[in-house]
């Protein structure tokens, strides 16, 4: 019954061999289950999973290792990638840039991160791993929009950035893209461009909405910015208490203040994501991979073990009771991402029930094979 289900499942992946499919839905489910990328931590679990409770713990090692070992250098994660999008039928209308870095030992960790906002959910399309502490480049975004767009048609998507992102050569590159963004600015920035333009100054856009009593108070204003015709938005902070009673926002998009500021709201939905890849999900701060290929093809399996469990939760999400706080306040008592992977756990127990799941998930959405090879970028 085993060999003909993952046959099936083999036929979305025609340049990888059914041994190195099995090992990889073999180390997605242990990373369900034990929510850890660390190979260390996920070999005691290999042989439960496989049903072969004799094996040395060594061994499963070795298995696990061999994926990285054989397949690094491969479409592999890109063929993973092409799955999960396909199964998700993802569409790129806005996209949030972001980046989580951190050291393990000597080694610097820092992923710039690009994620589609699918049902009121960051899914990463693309990624680099800087190695590094500290802000990006505009050559580093540039590189990964570079990838993102050999992959995916971004074209008038809207792009929502915090106030790391900015630059004219980085605001160009997008527009020449076909990239509408909305990007958070910090105090004083374009302060020049913006005095320049007809109307308010900087100093008295800010100073009408800080006197305001409305307590939505947002105004706008056009600028040039190197022949780039942009707007400049100030609003008042809508987190209680926060240290920035002000927002400052930079768009291309010519629309009301307000809806641009709404867009920019679901900035904090890619911190939802990295809190799952972290401390609430797949602990990618145990990553134990030293090369750049092993990295990328680990995060792409932990991408494909996320949109499933985003898949299942999204199924009775709106069972999910409300948790509500002494101060009055409400939220959902259990994230998409935890109602998916409980939900995961409770009848994905062993491989063979796993490859039951994903092969009844293909089915039931029709997935076509596919049919092209995609190019290694």
């Amino acid at each position: 019954m085993f060999t003909p289900l993952l046959a099936k499942i083999s036929e979305y992946f025609p340049e990888h061999d059914k041994t190195c499919l099995k090992n990889v839905l073999t180390l997605s489910l242990c990373m369900l289950i034990k929510e850890t990328v660390n190979l260390n931590k996920l070999k005691g679990t290999v042989g439960a999973v496989l049903g072969r409770s004799n094996t040395q713990a060594d061994s499963n090692y070795k298995r696990l290792i061999r994926i990285f070992d054989h397949h690094s250098d491969s479409t592999l994660w890109l063929d993973l990638l092409t799955f999960v999008f396909t199964f998700l039928g993802l569409r790129g209308d806005y996209l949030i840039l972001d980046g989580t870095s951190w050291r393990s030992g000597k080694r610097k960790f820092h992923f710039l991160t690009l994620c589609v906002v699918h049902q009121g959910i960051a899914i990463p399309i693309f990624w680099l791993n800087l190695q590094k502490i500290g802000h990006s480049s505009t050559e580093e975004r540039i590189l990964l929009i570079k990838g993102a767009l050999r992959r995916f048609d971004l074209a008038y998507a809207v792009l929502i950035a915090d106030r790391e992102y900015i630059g004219t050569v980085w605001f160009k590159y997008l527009l020449d893209n076909e990239i509408d963004f909305i990007i958070r600015l910090k105090s004083g920035t374009y302060k020049e461009a913006v005095d320049q333009a007809e109307g308010r100054s900087y100093e008295g856009l800010r100073g009408k909405v800080k006197r305001s009593k409305v307590a939505s108070k947002i105004l706008s204003k056009p600028f040039v910015l190197k022949d780039m015709l942009l707007n400049f938005i100030v609003l008042k902070n809508r987190k209680q208490d926060a240290e920035e009673p002000l927002v400052y926002l930079v768009t291309n998009l010519q629309q009301p203040a307000r809806t641009i500021a709404d867009k920019y709201a679901m900035r904090w939905k890619i911190e939802a994501f990295f809190k799952h890849m972290k401390t609430n999900g797949f602990s990618i701060e145990d990553m134990n991979l030293g090369t750049q290929t092993r990295c990328r093809l680990l995060m792409a399996i932990v991408v494909f073990s996320y949109v499933l469990s985003i898949k299942e939760g999204l199924k009775t999400y709106r069972k999910v009771r409300m948790k509500l706080y002494s101060d009055g306040s409400e939220e959902m008592g259990e994230s998409v991402f935890r109602r998916g992977i409980n939900s995961l756990m409770r009848f994905c127990a062993n491989l063979y029930t796993f490859c039951l799941y994903v092969f009844g998930k293909i089915r039931n959405n029709k997935m076509p094979v596919p049919i092209l090879i995609l190019e290694n970028v």
